[in-house]
This record gives C-alpha cells, sequence and structure tokens, in this order.
C-alpha cells in the first residue's frame, strides 16, 4: 500500500519541514514539477528540481558538489541527500522529511516554488 502526499516548496536554503514522518527502510519516491530560481547574485536563472545544469554548489551551500537550485532532502539528522525532479530512495534513517533548495545560506534572493509529490510505501 502506498501514500501519495504533495508539498509545495519554497525556495530556500533553510530547512522546510514536510511533516512527513519517515520510518527506516521506508521507501520513497519523489516526482518534482515547477520552476524555481536560486541567487545568483548577478543574474537570474530559471530551473526545475534539478537545479542548473553542470553548475555545481560549492562549500558552503548545503550539498557541495550538488547543482545549485537543486531540490535536496534529508529525514531526521541523517545525511543531505539530491533529490532533483525524481528520485527513489530507501530510508537508511527515520524521522521527519526535511525540504531545501541547494543555495547558499548566505543568499536570500530566491523566487518560485516547487511542488513535491511523495509517494510513501509501506516498510
Amino acid at each position: 500500500m502506498a501514500l501519495t502526499i504533495l508539498r509545495t516548496v519554497r525556495p530556500s536554503p533553510t530547512w522546510q519541514d514536510s511533516l512527513i514522518v519517515v520510518s527506516k527502510t521506508q521507501r520513497l519516491v519523489f516526482d518534482v514539477e515547477e520552476t524555481w530560481s536560486p541567487d545568483m547574485r548577478d543574474q537570474i536563472a530559471w530551473c526545475g528540481a534539478d537545479g542548473i545544469y553542470s553548475h555545481p554548489a560549492g562549500e558552503g551551500y548545503l550539498l557541495p558538489g550538488a547543482n545549485v537550485g537543486a531540490l535536496i532532502a534529508r529525514i531526521g539528522d541523517g545525511p543531505v541527500f539530491a533529490v532533483g525532479s525524481r528520485h527513489d530512495i530507501i530510508a537508511d534513517t527515520a524521522g521527519t522529511l526535511m525540504l531545501a533548495m541547494n543555495d547558499h545560506p548566505d543568499h536570500n534572493n530566491q523566487a518560485g516554488k516547487v511542488v513535491a509529490q511523495v509517494i510513501l510505501f509501506d516498510a
């Protein structure tokens, strides 16, 4: 059995509580749509949840190495992982699903939103 939940995610490098509680070994499938824009400092760049292609985040970002502007997540205090527009994962820890844009915490000029459909399967 599966449960589908929709969550709107603001374009912010601040972790947002999805109010979705995940059990260890539970399968989650993400399907994310719409567009947002990370703070590119001197330009405007719209992208989807995969972030800006060929523009990996540097040190100081929430997930260095993943695309700037990508949708990222963590479960509880577990490791941060890239979600992008489509992702299928088996939770390696239990806790609340937290979502954010992969941007620098000192940047605060983002726009838009993405909508994440999260499908939770029985653990």
